[in-house]
């Protein structure tokens, strides 16, 4: 029904402005007299019923003549030939030549009684000058006889009138255009009424000036307010445009505010107006109707707008006049006009038709525009006076916009309501979604932790090594993810009220523990410091410790994240009976709208610096919940690239102070079975071990001799050999000295730290083959992750629960044999891969001899009998064998080899005793065996084969090298890809990579030789 009534409504609007335009310039049908054969009887007309009348009808015209009016009327006497009667208003195109554009008008009028009286002149195209009885009253432009500067503005003139006989004449010129004339209708009437007519269109023109310069403020303001909407922007600089066209027509505001300005230059400036206003409505259609409108063709229309404001405004460089008619200019402009409003009546037919939301109401704007932009052109192009339709038409306008904006604010309030009510009922199960959800999470973590675990453990049987470090990666993620859970559990219980809290007095000594802590765990320490300002005399709080450290953990890693460069400090301080402790940086600070919501769940400043894992941002929120939990509250103060401060109250403890139960560590399944340090010195021999009945040994260190008691004595309980230290010098040398299956360690240490002493290891020691365990007395994600990045196999908090650590040292020491076994079975398949080659080849050579020289044959097989004593007698297959063994085969090999060559075969030793290492099975033997068979044996001369052995800075350096006829490029590239199936040269290859540390280099040229460096990790002296 709606769009019924808005089409006909449109239907309605459009053919008034239609039937309007059409009555008013077509004809006079107001039941005023008409002039006839030259003459107009007005005798009567009563103008005090009818202010003005319109001087319309048969007019005598004179074309190509300037008749020169006297005080009678004999002069035109003499042009009786010429004479002719033409329509007033109406065009004289039939009567006038191109070359004699020019002529004259005669009106005789019978007045109804003498006195003032005056005429409203509409535009005459395009200079005119007016006589009455014979005198001048009034012109504009030049008219001539000749070309010259034209105007066809409107005027007012007066006279007074002793008769009532008037004879008006008009001269008229128009050579630029031949379309010219009275096209306007003259009015006459009364001194008085003239000037009320006048007042009036002034007025009238004002309202609609300033209507238009309203809306232009009113959408600029809107616009400048959001910056988001185009349309707004392009719809005010259109109103602004046209307010200005309707100030330079009509009674000419713009000239009576500026007289300065031409009738040239205002004539220039309203095409110009014209043209940037039409075209600024056309991106405003786009923009507001963008799914239904073409960019290009937008484009192209726009374009064709802005060149012919140009060419037609005060900037144009040449005078179109000059070249075309400015009739035919008309006609170009009328066309470019209608293609733009052809396309935003096709525009609006298919958002009408795509039922675009709030179509009815912009169709009533639109159709209003478009029917006064109508009646605007027609006054331009045709000088026809609309009087008051077009501020009805502006009325319908400003309604129809009004009704628009009052409807799309209901709509977006409408909107914006629903979403407040679909918030808070998120909001409300939003917690119980996010606890429900963490809890579904929980069984799948828990079953792929339980699953990796199991595959590291070695129950599925062995992996290999990448396979290994892959699983134990997922295993670490499953970890942190698990941990994550626990956070948003965390959330969802403080929420509900349910989060454990038992307060008590709680020394502020905590704080300088979790500083110096986490000074080791700053992405960068050389630039962020972490500073603690917390003295020792501060009196205890009444708060959970473990809350405390929780805020306080919570508050110093948002600062770190945001900390680039500067300092971090905590300071404390007693005011008003309570504990003030701040958290403040010199970081990148927040900006004052987000301060207000940095404390909301799950909200993050949106900022380039902040680090890739964002994480769920509910530090703060947990913070905030847990300070006013302990009976506090928190602020913050910021200043935007200054930095940021967080202090929280906390209450003070009464009474007599508890006793300091710093160091504690809980034994059993409960995390309050707690075991008090005893107070008084215990002195230790270092290192101290105790013997347990399995075979792994673990080394502990920690640098308070109290926890290591304790610590020692649990892992003693569990069978295990125990061997702890207090500082991280020692625990090197231990490892330097011992076989150690697995280490504990204690971040927090003098001299060096847990930090320095992972980093030492990890550069001897792999994951696999030195587990470490990292004990700390924070607990955050964030220490987790950094714990892990410094080389940690597992992360434990302070106090350790017994059967925890029981499980994670079992589990680490079952990765560890997996990772063992998984070597030696893989270097077994190599071993069983080459050695029925070796044995093969050995063989052959052994036969060969047979038929030379029996004595070299029974020496040949008793080198073969020391390679079957050496190397066959192993038991289970030894995979990883000394150096020295390795070297006594390949002497064996060579020794055969030598038989069989003979001159042309020369083997060079360069042995260093001292070396010691471990080396896979069979590596160095097939690589000779390789440059044996390939490399001299293939050269008719023979060859030299250098072997040596070196120790370099700990390692152990083995030199294969031959003059052999040598490898490609080619071949090199696909030996060391694994592309060649040469097993005596892939399989030590892919046995040297197993080993930590160990390298491999190949170096050869064709027809020179080839080299062959091997450099392996020396064994512990």
């Amino acid at each position: 029904m709606k769009r019924i009534l808005t089409l006909l409504f449109s239907i309605l609007l459009v053919l008034f402005t239609v039937f309007y335009a059409m009555r008013v310039y077509y004809g006079n049908d107001s039941g005023q007299p008409l002039a006839k054969d030259g003459s107009l009887d007005l005798e009567d007309v009563n103008f005090d019923e009818q202010e003005l009348v319109q001087l319309d009808g048969e007019w005598e015209f004179y074309p190509g003549i300037f008749i020169e009016p006297g005080k009678d009327s004999s002069r035109f006497d003499a042009y009786r030939d010429e004479k002719q009667l033409i329509q007033v208003p109406g065009k004289w195109d039939e009567f006038v030549t191109k070359e004699k554009a020019y002529g004259t008008y005669r009106l005789n009028i019978n007045l109804p009684s003498e006195g003032d009286f005056g005429l409203r002149v509409g535009m005459i195209g395009y200079a005119s000058k007016i006589y009455m009885n014979g005198s001048i009253i009034g012109s504009t432009g030049n008219v001539t006889d000749r070309k010259s500067e034209f105007n066809n503005s409107g005027y007012n003139t007066f006279f007074s009138s002793s008769s009532k006989q008037l004879e008006l004449v008009i001269h008229v010129s128009s050579f630029k255009v031949v379309t010219g004339g009275i096209t306007r209708p003259i009015k006459l009437g009364p001194t008085e009424n003239v000037l009320e007519d006048r007042d009036l269109y002034k007025m009238l023109d004002t309202i609609v000036f300033s209507g238009y310069l309203l809306l232009a403020i009113m959408y600029f303001v809107t616009y400048m307010q959001q910056r988001k909407n185009l349309y707004e922007l392009y719809f005010s600089i259109f109103c602004l445009l046209q307010g200005f066209y309707i100030s330079a027509i009509n009674e000419r505001l713009l000239i009576s505010v500026l007289p300065m300005i031409g009738q040239n230059l205002l004539l220039q400036l309203q095409l110009m107006a014209i043209h940037l206003s039409v075209l600024f409505f056309l991106l405003f259609m786009y923009h507001f109707f963008k799914p239904y409108a073409n960019k290009k063709i937008v484009a192209t229309l726009c374009l064709l707008l802005f060149m012919q404001a140009i060419l037609l405004g005060p900037t144009q460089v040449i005078d179109l006049s000059s070249i075309f008619p400015i009739a035919n200019i008309a006609v170009y402009i009328v066309i470019i006009l209608a293609l733009v409003y052809l396309y935003i009546l096709f525009i609006l037919i298919r958002a009408f038709m795509n039922k675009m939301e709030g179509m009815l109401y912009i169709i009533h704007v639109v159709v209003s525009f478009v029917c006064y932009s109508l009646l605007l052109g027609l006054n331009f192009l045709f000088n026809v006076e609309f009087g008051w339709a077009p501020v009805f038409l502006f009325l319908v306008t400003a309604i129809s916009l009004s009704t628009l904006i009052s409807y799309r604010s209901q709509q977006a309030f409408k909107r914006v309501d629903e979403l407040t009510k679909e918030l808070i009922h998120f909001d409300s199960v939003k917690d119980e979604f996010l606890v429900k959800t963490s809890h579904e999470l929980r069984t799948p973590l828990h079953l792929i932790l339980n699953l990796t675990s199991s595959i590291l453990e070695g129950r599925t049987g062995p992996l290999k090594g990448e396979q290994q470090e892959s699983m134990h990666l997922i295993h670490n993620v499953g970890r942190r993810l698990a941990s994550m859970v626990e956070s948003l559990l965390d959330a969802g219980n403080i929420k509900k009220g349910e989060v454990s809290h038992s307060p008590a007095p709680t020394s502020l000594q905590v704080v300088g523990d979790i500083i110096a802590e986490m000074s080791y765990l700053l992405p960068n320490p050389q630039s962020v410091r972490l500073i603690n300002r917390t003295e020792a005399s501060l009196p205890k709080v009444y708060v959970d410790e473990n809350r405390l450290k929780q805020i306080l953990l919570n508050l110093i890693h948002n600062s770190i994240k945001y900390t680039k460069v500067g300092e971090i400090t905590v300071e404390a301080k007693v005011k008003e009976n309570k504990m003030y402790i701040s958290v403040s940086d010199t970081g990148i600070g927040i900006e004052e709208e987000h301060l207000s919501r940095i404390f909301a769940s799950f909200y993050q400043v949106d900022t380039s610096y902040e680090t890739k894992s964002k994480g769920l941002g509910l530090g703060l929120s947990i913070a905030k919940e847990l300070v006013e939990l302990s009976g506090g509250d928190i602020a913050v103060s910021s200043t935007y690239g200054v930095g940021t401060c967080f202090t929280f109250t906390l209450p003070l403890a009464e009474g007599e102070a508890r006793h300091e139960e710093k160091g504690l560590i809980a034994q059993g399944s409960s995390p309050f079975q707690l075991v008090p340090v005893i107070d008084k010195q215990i002195e230790y021999e270092f290192p101290k071990i105790v013997e347990g009945n399995k075979e792994q040994t673990i080394l502990i260190v920690d640098d308070e001799h109290p926890n290591l008691f304790v610590l020692q004595d649990m892992i003693a309980s569990l069978g295990y050999t125990v061997i702890a230290v207090d500082n991280g010098e020692a625990a090197l040398e231990v490892l330097n000295d011992k076989e150690i299956d697995l280490v504990i360690l204690d971040l927090m240490m003098p001299n060096m730290n847990g930090f320095e002493v992972s980093k030492a290891l990890r550069e001897k020691f792999d994951l696999f083959d030195l587990p470490v365990i990292v004990l700390t007395a924070a607990g955050q994600l964030s220490d987790m992750i950094s714990s892990f990045q410094i080389g940690a196999n597992e992360f434990l908090q302070k106090p350790v629960m017994l059967d925890e650590l029981k499980v994670r040292i079992e589990f680490l020491l079952s990765m560890r044999q997996t990772s063992k076994d998984s070597l030696v079975d893989e270097l077994t398949m190599y071993y069983s891969q080459i050695k029925p080659h070796f044995l093969y080849n050995t063989l052959q050579t052994i036969i060969g001899l047979t038929y030379l020289d029996s004595k070299m044959t029974r020496e040949a097989l008793t080198y073969l009998a020391t390679y079957f004593r050496a190397k066959l007698d192993f038991n289970s297959y030894q995979s990883l064998v000394p150096l020295e063994d390795e070297l006594e085969l390949v002497q064996a090999y060579l020794k055969i080899e030598k038989m069989r060559f003979g001159d042309r075969l020369e083997v060079i030793y360069d042995f260093d005793e001292t070396a010691d290492a471990i080396i896979p099975l069979m590596t160095i033997q097939p690589l000779i065996e390789n440059a044996v068979q390939h490399g001299i044996g293939k050269k008719a001369a023979g060859g030299t084969i250098k072997l040596a052995v070196s120790k370099m800075q700990g390692m152990v350096r083995i030199v294969i090298e031959d003059d052999g006829i040598g490898i490609s490029k080619e071949k090199q590239s696909d030996l060391l890809n694994g592309k060649n199936s040469r097993v005596g040269f892939t399989n030590p290859f892919r046995k040297l990579k197993l080993i930590k540390r160990a390298s491999f280099e190949l170096e050869s040229e064709e027809g020179i030789g080839t080299k062959i460096t091997i450099l392996l990790p020396g064994s512990k002296e």
